[in-house]
């Protein structure tokens, strides 16, 4: 046997395995939509907790920006303790994290291999293959003070309904957010490729008055192996459908299995965690094409639409405390600490004259709610402590 054949005959046993999981899958969760694909960012504190540093240091990190502020934090950090050595335990304690919390993960070793804007990175892993990644140590200003989590489509296959409420809950609880999210609808046999086109044509996919681009790949004269594309990822949000079949098995096997796919992005626009327990629900709300699919299948939806162009707002009084409190602690605690320290008078003059202001995340919410958000919110803060990965 030739080692081509040995190849080929590798990919369609895998494949089998994939399908067969997927067959399982959908009769055990009774769901037609599935997560894909998912990326998420969180706060470097949901990771590591630190302790307080002494005034003396927090007056030496206010003249500094806020890049270099946070990359000495990371720096102090590292060097408080010699079991902790930087951005590859950083990365592997964000892996232990999300493989307890899922309970279907291994955790690999740590790598000083970057990867999108990440200087280090750990594996998360499956029966020993590599199915998802934890990354730390970014340079990049926009991500500074932040671990991220990449899974595959393969590691999405043994996370259940359970799980993505259980790490649903974790992102939220520590004011993460998700960058990407790919969901998956499967059709085994009756559809055909080439009647998406004609519902393009027809404004299936239309939205707001607007026709979106379209594109093809794939061999569409000789009719197999055809993937057509609506949209494109720098709006956020991209339409595939796929011969999965012809993917997996080759065309000669002639599986019909069609593949349909909503790739959500947080570009102009912020991706709403309920999608990791409602992914129907968002599948149906992207576009009239997605939403029909899904009622013809009798797949019950109710359509979630996630708007371009979305800032990030606070939904509850408690939320936006803890993302101001965050936020100061993290900008506004050196200067603070200074003035507590040695301002004097000065603290009683700035809150004689700027206490009518607001802070604008915390506008809109009534003071009341406001006073009771504080408080929940204070009662949450453990005291300083050891700096320790996943820890008080």
């Amino acid at each position: 046997m030739s080692r081509g054949t040995r190849v080929e005959a590798a990919a369609v046993l895998s494949g089998q395995h994939i399908k067969w999981t997927l067959e399982q899958l959908e009769r055990e969760t009774q769901q037609k939509v599935r997560i894909d694909w998912l990326r998420f960012t969180m706060p470097l504190d949901a990771v590591v907790r630190r302790e307080i540093l002494p005034c003396p240091v927090m007056a030496e990190l206010a003249a500094m920006s806020k890049h270099e502020r946070e990359q000495q934090l990371m720096c102090r950090i590292a060097d408080a303790s010699l079991d902790y050595c930087g951005a590859q335990v950083i990365a592997a304690a964000a892996a232990k994290q999300v493989a307890e919390l899922l309970g279907v993960f291994e955790v690999g070793q740590p790598e000083d291999k970057g990867m999108d804007y990440y200087t280090a990175r750990c594996a998360l892993m499956h029966e020993g293959k590599v199915v998802g990644h934890a990354l730390a140590g970014s340079k990049s200003p926009h991500q500074v003070g932040t671990v991220h989590v990449n899974l595959h489509g393969e590691a999405c296959l043994y996370v259940s309904p359970a799980k993505w409420k259980v790490l649903r809950e974790w992102i939220a609880a520590d004011s993460g957010w998700l960058t990407r999210v790919d969901l998956a609808c499967d059709v085994w046999s009756g559809d055909r490729i080439e009647d998406v086109p004609r519902a393009y044509l027809a404004g299936a996919f239309d939205g707001r008055g607007q026709r979106p681009k379209e594109s093809q790949a794939g061999s569409w004269v000789s009719g197999h192996s055809r993937t057509f594309y609506v949209g494109k990822r720098e709006t956020g949000k991209l339409f595939r459908a796929y011969e999965k079949g012809d993917q997996l098995f080759g065309e000669e096997a002639a599986d019909p299995w069609l593949r349909y796919e909503v790739e959500l992005r947080n570009n102009a626009r912020i991706l709403d965690l309920d999608v990791l327990t409602r992914p129907a629900d968002f599948f149906a709300g992207a576009y009239e094409f997605t939403a029909a699919l899904l009622d013809r299948l009798d797949a019950h939806a109710v359509a979630q639409v996630i708007p371009a162009g979305q800032k990030l707002q606070d939904a509850t009084a408690e939320a936006a405390v803890f993302r101001f409190t965050r936020g100061f602690v993290r900008a506004g605690a050196p200067a603070f600490c200074w003035l507590l320290s040695h301002g004097g008078d000065i603290l009683d003059f700035i809150v004689q004259s700027e206490a009518h202001r607001v802070p604008g995340r915390l506008r809109g919410f009534s003071t009341n709610a406001l006073r009771e958000a504080f408080q929940t919110v204070a009662a949450g803060f453990a005291p300083p402590g050891a700096p320790s990965i996943n820890g008080a």
